[in-house]
């Protein structure tokens, strides 16, 4: 055995019975080939209270008992993990006063049943499902061969029934088929708070599981082979705020499967092979927050399936293999609270109105891949607060002009990856709040006229790539700096994102008939179409680029700044003279651009003064400008030359940038 010590912390003799103790002794066990278990005590110090123990043989197998570590009285977290899955068996043949359990690729066993002798029977209120005039009701009505499960609505409103076959077997089968599922449980370790099992081949859950179990608040289970939950299978944790299931078998879930988890916030149920959802899938949740169904084959979801769990604030359906149909005209009535819903392949020939109906606080809606063929009008309206839309890869070909009428909130918009090939005049009129558009990986060839001029003025990003865009002069009206702006950020809800420009994101032609293939719209519109631009326009232009040049230059200055920042510590306070010289520079009399103190009590604004134009801009304009009075003077004598007497009027003239086109 290789025993390798990661951190010691505090004073062994400070360690006791508390659990707040501030010494703690931590070790990593490398279990090889070869090596035993028997003496793993004679090893370690007695003191441990985190110990992870690595079996990495690749052929032997081997067993570690939980009685090997009975003397470690200190103990609250332990790791058990090989690296080669089912050569190391764990028996659960002793309790052990951890706090943290977390077993990896095991094989668990457990010798003998755990004999229970505290056990009481679960109540319907217990379980949350006692009965009220104005919710639902839950009756199961038992007959000789058959177990039918009532659920009748609130204010007799219509019931929803199902009924499951019973087998009855004589008491010396059903004493066999108990003897043959898991053994395993953890009875017993009552001062569990965190419980892990993952890729331990767990095919069947004990009715005492979980038994006594009152401090638990997270188990785990994922990477298992389940496929059927018992009846009140996790009754024996009832504190318990988090359960996750993910890939996992499961055929089915049912309401007195998951009962009894009436402080259940987070659910996982991912990456199964559950069908359907109804009334009867899931108990009373009054505290969950988070259910997660994605990749599931789920079909179908009928009406108020997700009432009982109306405190949920994310929801993920979906899976990219089955779609998701929805024929009932409220699917999520009651989830007032819910924040974020995400739907993956749903197969809809319309989007409507009804489908989102009582979603009155949602925030954000991703609807990722499936079947949209048509967006009707106000199929947001409901949702009054919505402020993220993601509907790429839905195949979305129609969009009706009045389909975000009432969701004024809105600040991200992205529609890429469908099949528009137009937009409706006065689309995005009402989404004063608009930040970022995604247009991209469409089959747009033209935009309505005055497109970006209806467009709200915080617009910062409009992306218009991988488009078959035929150009023409009416696209002058385009925001080059718009369209070819990149958002940089760590996260997509932060909201100290900076947006930078990029020639990579450049909108192009493509109309082979006139020659025009994958070139630039810009430099179509500057050199091949000529199309003209008013003075009062190229100032705006000129401005445009100034403003740009400004933020670039202020952008890497903060960064230069941070950097120094982390590396040295805080800067000191720049001499008067450097101010000075930095507004001599640039020619202006300096002005404060960022508010914010910087850490260490470093003011930006004083280190880095916000220039009128920058000095990139007046030396390009000077070029600009040298470049002009040479063609005006060679057009004057070429023009006097061909017409003396003819009044030719002189062209309109262009900005043109080394890195921006316009």
């Amino acid at each position: 055995m290789y025993l390798h010590f990661l951190k010691f912390e505090g004073n062994a003799e400070l360690l006791g019975d508390n659990e707040d103790s501030t010494g703690s002794f931590h070790a990593l066990c490398m279990v090889a080939q070869g090596a035993g278990f028997e003496k793993i005590e004679d090893l370690l110090s007695l003191d441990t209270t985190v110990l992870k123990i690595i079996y990495t043989s690749q052929t032997e197998q081997y067993q570690l008992n939980a009685s090997n570590l009975v003397r470690f009285h200190h103990l609250r977290e332990l790791h058990v993990q090989s690296l080669q899955a089912q050569l190391l068996r764990f028996s659960l043949d002793a309790e052990l006063p951890v706090a943290r359990l977390h077993l990896e690729s095991l094989e668990l066993v457990r010798t003998e049943p755990p004999t229970v002798l505290d056990r009481t029977q679960p109540s319907l209120t217990g379980l949350g499902l006692q009965s009220s005039p104005d919710t639902t009701a839950y009756q199961i009505v038992a007959t000789d061969e058959e177990e039918e499960i009532v659920v009748d609505g609130a204010n007799g409103a219509d019931s929803l029934t199902e009924t499951f076959e019973l087998e009855i077997v004589p008491y010396e089968v059903y004493k066999r088929e108990l003897a043959s599922t898991s053994n395993v449980s953890f009875y017993g370790w009552s001062n569990l708070t965190a419980l892990s099992i993952h890729d331990c081949q767990l095919e069947s859950l004990h009715p005492d599981f979980l038994y006594g179990l009152d401090r638990l608040q997270r188990l785990s289970l994922q990477h298992n082979n389940l496929k059927i939950l018992p009846p009140f299978a996790f009754y024996g944790a009832p504190n318990m705020r988090l359960l996750s299931l993910a890939n996992n078998r499961l055929l089915e879930v049912s309401y007195y499967s998951l009962a009894g988890l009436l402080e259940l916030q987070v659910l996982d149920l991912s990456a199964n092979n559950i069908s359907k959802v109804s009334e009867l899938t899931f108990p009373p949740f009054p505290k969950l927050a988070k259910l997660d169904l994605r990749q599931n084959p789920i079909e179908y979801v009928f009406d108020s399936s997700f009432a009982i769990a109306n405190m949920t604030r994310s929801l993920f359906l979906g899976s990219d293999q089955v779609g998701l149909q929805i024929g009932t005209p409220k699917p999520f009535q009651g989830l007032a609270a819910m924040e974020l819903l995400e739907i993956r392949n749903l197969q809809l020939p319309a989007l409507n109105q009804y489908l989102f109906r009582g979603l009155r606080s949602l925030r954000t809606l991703r609807l990722l891949q499936g079947n949209i063929s048509f967006v009707e009008y106000d199929s947001f309206a409901e949702m009054k607060n919505l402020t993220e839309l993601y509907a790429s890869r839905c195949a979305i070909a129609t969009l009706s002009m009045d389909a975000f009428f009432g969701v004024k909130r809105l600040r991200i918009v992205d529609l890429s990856h469908n099949l528009l090939t137009e937009l409706p005049v006065g689309l995005f009129d009402e989404l004063l709040q608009l930040v970022e558009l995604y247009l991209h990986g469409n089959r747009l060839t033209q935009l309505p006229t005055d497109f970006f001029r209806r467009l709200a003025p915080g617009v910062q990003i409009v992306r218009l790539i991988d488009n078959p865009w035929q150009c023409s002069c009416t696209m002058v009206q385009w925001r080059q700096a718009a369209t070819n702006r990149l958002k940089i950020s760590s996260s997509s809800d932060n909201p100290l994102a900076a947006y930078v420009y990029s020639n990579k994101l450049t909108p192009r032609c493509s109309d082979p008939a006139q020659g025009i293939q994958n070139r630039s719209v810009y430099y179509v519109i500057r050199k091949n179409l000529h199309c003209q631009i008013d003075s009062n326009q190229a100032h705006k232009i000129a401005q445009r680029i100034s403003e740009l040049n400004r933020r670039k230059q202020q952008a890497l200055l903060q960064k230069r700044y941070h950097h120094h920042y982390h590396r040295g510590g805080a800067l000191a306070a720049p001499a008067p003279s450097v101010r000075v010289a930095l507004a001599h520079n640039n020619g202006v009399r300096s002005s404060a651009a960022v508010n914010g103190i910087m850490p260490g009590g470093v003011n930006i604004v004083q280190v880095y003064q916000k220039p009128h134009q920058s000095l990139l801009y007046q030396q390009k304009r000077q070029r600009l400008q040298q470049k002009l009075q040479k063609s005006q003077s060679r057009y004057a004598t070429s023009a006097a030359a061909a017409a003396p007497a003819a009044n030719v009027p002189t062209p309109q003239q262009r900005i043109t940038s080394n890195d921006i086109e316009y």
